[in-house]
């Protein structure tokens, strides 16, 4: 089954992510962790489909775990969560180490939305050979 790690340091809003994303439990296994470091912990440890991340986070922010996961786990589609545009953020979308951005307060619809394109993606390949290519 396909495994999404959601990267957030606010508790209230993972557990509430979590919560909302429990009615899609068919479709993929939601993992959390409160900081990239805990991130990293995890990816040792499961084979993740998807990464969904904050940017502001302590002990490893986002930025750092998206420059990790562009490193050692290219083919994984990821999605940023963020509180106000970033021009970095931005310019890695346009090269596709970026699936997409999401404003928070985050809608979980359009969260659902953007797993689903980043499973489609890697269940087709495309993901893979974007980063493959480069």
């Amino acid at each position: 089954m396909d495994k999404v790690l959601i990267v957030e340091d606010d508790p209230n809003l993972l557990e509430r992510l979590r919560e909302e994303l429990k009615k899609y439990v068919g479709q993929f296994e939601t993992l959390t962790a409160a900081n990239g470091a805990e991130a990293l912990e995890v990816l040792k440890k499961e084979r993740i489909s998807v990464l969904i991340t904050d940017l502001d986070m302590p002990r490893m922010n986002g930025m750092e775990l998206l420059a990790h996961m562009r490193r050692h786990h290219p083919q994984v589609p990821c999605v940023v969560m963020t509180e106000t545009e970033n021009p970095e953020i931005s310019t890695r979308a346009a090269t596709d180490s970026v699936l997409g951005c999401i404003p928070k307060p985050v809608d979980a619809n359009m969260l659902f939305t953007l797993i689903m394109e980043g499973l489609e993606r890697l269940d087709e390949g495309m993901f893979w050979r974007k980063h493959r290519n480069k």
